[in-house]
């Protein structure tokens, strides 16, 4: 083997780490509405050795300050009851991972799966009230925010997925 290529290669195995416990968190989110903090803390500990081996030059000052700022945001989100506290940590741990190059990607992604993951909630719920009452009968008062669950932590883990198959491309 040549030595050449064993950096790359361990950026490759820390991106696919990444892909895995994203998955996980997401996995997590779906069956349990939590996201365990052993899967957040592991994505913020691998990306040293995503930086320190990739062959390419990466902003990780840049990429902490807008981690950082995503789990701000996260946060008063959280304060709202908008989100759980493991879709905040989960937020600003793959923000991270997308820094400033990759952020927009990341929170565009992520909205438009929260989004279509929204649309099926509410279809799961009103679609059964609609065909037993009639299309055109249909009054069913719209359910309170709390008593519908949201895995936002899947939203999440789609958007950073996407980020991690285009950092598997460029590797």
């Amino acid at each position: 083997m040549d030595l050449v290529y064993a950096p790359e290669i361990a950026a490759t195995i820390a991106v696919l780490a990444y892909i895995g416990l994203v998955f996980a968190a997401g996995v997590s989110d779906i069956l349990t509405l939590t996201i365990p903090n052993r899967f957040t803390g592991a994505i913020v500990l691998l990306y040293p050795s995503y930086v320190l081996s990739t062959g390419q030059p990466v902003d990780w000052f840049g990429a902490v300050l807008v981690g950082a700022a995503a789990l701000a945001l996260g946060f008063f989100l959280f304060s709202f009851g908008w989100w759980g506290g493991g879709d905040a940590k989960l937020f600003g741990a793959v923000a991270l991972w997308a820094g400033p190059n990759a952020i927009l990607d990341l929170v565009l992604t992520t909205t438009i799966a929260g989004g279509a993951i929204a649309v099926f909630i509410l279809l799961q719920y009103y679609l059964p009230h609609a065909i037993s009452t009639g299309f055109f009968r249909f009054k069913a008062a719209m359910p309170k925010r709390k008593s519908l669950p949201m895995p936002y932590g899947v939203a999440i883990a789609v958007g950073a997925l996407y980020g991690a198959f285009t950092m598997l491309k460029v590797s």
